[in-house]
């Protein structure tokens, strides 16, 4: 069966390095500096067995995306997959979500970023009145920044990224280094937590692990996506995984201490094994991995964008593609205007309780999505594929199952503010893209 073809023009100059980047990128951002404490607080000793758990559950929900990204070459990812297989309004709705969960943590992210980047500076709580006027000149520079990145080619962001994937997992793979000695010569036996909440424990970690789906958007612009794509979203989330559990085990042997949780446990680990510099030097690190998870969503939701103008459901103005470079540059400058005026306003808030449902009805969705597709090209599927395909069902209904009622609200909200922009946007004929 032939796949589907790339006639939106973007320019196919990604290879799998840079593929493996954009998946990295858009699963560790700033959660993976506070999420250590926090598995640990609900699960205490036994917090790096259920970041493993919590990755092997996961695992089927991957393998659908990773099967799926196999049939598809264009740009949309989950756009495409849940509109051939329900209909172009489904597949509008599902973009639609991912836009405004992308834009909501775009904003949250942004400021992060100006925290941390003052926190490295020694600005904050000891000068208020300081930190107060520099916190918004950050976020406006760091959106700005972001634009200026996204408007080059992509293979420019490809290389950006990959260059910061290394400088954020290198001081990470370092402390995880150091601490191995530390911990053995010290029992490696962990405090208990106060309260333990395994069930919380793993909704938190499984949290940790959003965001894989991302590049996926991307496959228009990788040289051979569906070769590529699969392998980085498997390859890396196995990795990421190991790296999570690591991080926790070191944590919790070394640093944890039952009571208030560590809003830095990282930097407290540094700061047990090197000292202050270690700590300093997680900060600089944390405000790397942010910046490279801002630059990765600037770019998948400016794609998002493009898919919309194809689709006919958004002004073609946002289609537009640079010459040369095939840069969709007038999305770059929308995004970047939209979530400069949701970070600056702090009216990222209600949006962001929308990120983890969207995220998980996207899921849902795809999962669904996969046998109808395949059922409609003549491709088969053995009993292997069903069991997994019940397994990630399962695995995306109980994560739901856990979210929050105020996450449901603001999700039956952006569902609501879809079917008004595409019901404005026209329902003619699909253009190709």
């Amino acid at each position: 069966m032939e796949m589907p073809a790339q006639p939106s023009g973007l320019a196919r100059s990604v290879g799998i390095g840079g593929v493996a980047a954009f998946v990295l990128n858009g699963i560790v951002g700033a959660g993976v500096f506070a999420f250590p404490a926090l598995v640990a607080a609900q699960a205490g000793g036994a917090a790096p067995l259920v970041v493993v758990l919590v990755g092997v559950v996961l695992l089927p929900v991957v393998l659908v995306m990773a099967r799926l990204a196999t049939l598809y070459r264009g740009t949309g990812g989950p756009i495409l997959y849940v509109e051939e297989a329900f209909g172009r309004t489904a597949g509008f709705q599902i973009g639609w979500m991912q836009l405004l969960s992308s834009l909501s943590a775009l904003a949250a992210n942004v400021n992060v970023l100006a925290d941390y980047l003052l926190r490295a500076a020694g600005i904050g709580t000891a000068t208020p009145a300081l930190a107060t006027v520099l916190h918004p000149l950050l976020v406006a520079g760091a959106i700005a920044l972001l634009a200026l990145l996204n408007l080059g080619r992509v293979a420019g962001v490809s290389r950006l990224l990959q260059l910061g994937s290394v400088a954020k997992l290198a001081p990470l793979v370092l402390l995880i280094v150091l601490a191995v000695p530390v911990a053995l010569a010290g029992g490696a036996a962990p405090a208990d937590a106060a309260g333990q909440d395994l069930v919380k424990a793993g909704l938190v970690a499984a949290f940790a692990f959003v965001g894989f789906e991302g590049a996926l958007t991307v496959a228009g612009e990788a040289r051979h996506p569906e070769r590529d794509m699969p392998r980085a979203v498997i390859l890396v989330f196995a990795g990421v995984t190991a790296l999570y559990a690591l991080l926790c085990w070191a944590y919790v042997a070394i640093a944890f201490a039952p009571g208030p949780v560590d809003t830095a446990p990282l930097a407290t680990l540094a700061a047990r094994l090197i000292g202050g510099a270690g700590a300093l030097v997680v900060t600089l690190t944390a405000a790397i991995s942010v910046l490279g998870n801002t630059m990765f969503t600037v770019l998948i939701s400016s794609r998002r964008l493009v898919v919309f103008a194809g689709q006919g459901t958004a002004p073609g103005w946002f289609g537009r593609l640079s010459v040369p470079g095939a840069v969709p540059r007038n999305a770059v400058v929308a995004i970047c205007a939209v979530a400069a005026l949701l970070a600056l306003s702090g009216g990222f808030t209600a949006l962001a309780l929308i990120s983890v449902a969207s995220r998980l009805l996207v899921y849902l969705g795809c999962i669904a999505a996969l046998p109808v597709i395949e059922r409609r090209r003549g491709l088969g599927s053995g009993t292997a594929q069903r069991v997994v395909l019940v397994a990630a069902a399962l695995v995306a209904l109980a994560l739901i199952a856990g979210t929050q009622p105020a996450a449901w609200l603001g999700l039956g909200a952006a569902v609501a503010s879809g079917a008004v922009v595409y019901a404005l946007g026209g329902r003619g004929a699909r253009k190709p893209g």
